[in-house]
């Protein structure tokens, strides 16, 4: 399997799945839920963070045909300075059992999203999912991408944070705030779920899968020529956004919740 992602990823000269998406900046806010997995410093303690995401398409079906739709995060320096927390969720649905598939959706505001794949905190396993908020506005557009701009420039979309017993359903830990749409160079981001820390950590034997098939699928886009000076483009302007004076985009004082 991870030899078919290298070779579409060169098909593609690019990512091999979710190859094409929007970024925008946002303010991850976690409320110290009190069923939130204790052993994970980012998700159990109280804190707003600085992040990225990036709405996509994964399968790249021409409209208007539903595709399956992704959210990646990025939460900046969650662990320290360029020690970045990744979470990669696909529609889905907030049933036991069901939310570790993926399934279609036409909009993003449509369906929730969830991790599929269990994570770890010291002795608890649960997925992680991302909710629309029903208090979010819904915009006409022409296509997902179009409303999802609309409803980002109300300065009123959100998401919620949620997190799931593997035979559970997904319960709010925190918000996902939406600001504005960032450069396109930042489309070309690899978000790698293998960027973690602080307690937390991918697990189980398709986890075990992934971490082989994700370098070998960026290895396959950097032997197009493609990645070095895209990802290298993505990766600068996402620096300079953490620590140039275009900071307040991404989120407002952040408390230093490392300590």
């Amino acid at each position: 399997m991870s030899g078919a992602l290298a070779g579409v990823a060169q098909l593609r000269r690019g990512k091999a799945v979710h190859p094409h998406g929007v970024t925008y900046s946002a303010r991850l806010l976690v409320e110290g839920a009190s069923d939130a997995p204790a052993g994970s410093d980012l998700l159990s303690g109280l804190g707003e963070w600085r992040s990225i995401v990036r709405f996509s398409r994964s399968l790249g079906l021409p409209r208007p045909l539903p595709d399956l739709l992704g959210i990646s995060i990025r939460v900046l320096d969650a662990y320290g300075e360029d020690r970045h927390q990744d979470f990669l969720l696909v529609t889905s649905v907030d049933l036991p059992l069901l939310h570790h598939i993926f399934v279609p959706a036409g909009d993003v505001q449509q369906r929730p999203y969830s991790s599929s794949l269990p994570y770890r905190a010291a002795s608890r396993r649960f997925l992680i999912g991302v909710r629309p908020h029903l208090g979010s506005p819904r915009p006409s557009g022409g296509d997902e991408f179009d409303r999802l701009e609309r409803a980002a420039g109300s300065g009123r979309l959100r998401f919620e944070l949620a997190i799931a017993p593997l035979l559970g359903r997904f319960e709010r830990i925190g918000d996902l705030e939406v600001g504005s749409r960032l450069s396109a160079d930042l489309d070309a981001l690899c978000f790698n779920p293998f960027n973690t820390g602080g307690g937390l950590e991918p697990v189980g034997m398709l986890n075990g899968w992934r971490a082989r098939a994700y370098p070998r699928s960026q290895q396959a886009w950097g032997s197009t020529g493609g990645r070095d000076s895209l990802q290298d483009r993505a990766e600068l302007e996402l620096r300079a956004l953490a620590s140039g004076p275009t900071v307040p985009q991404l989120a407002g004082p952040v408390p230093d919740r490392r300590s």
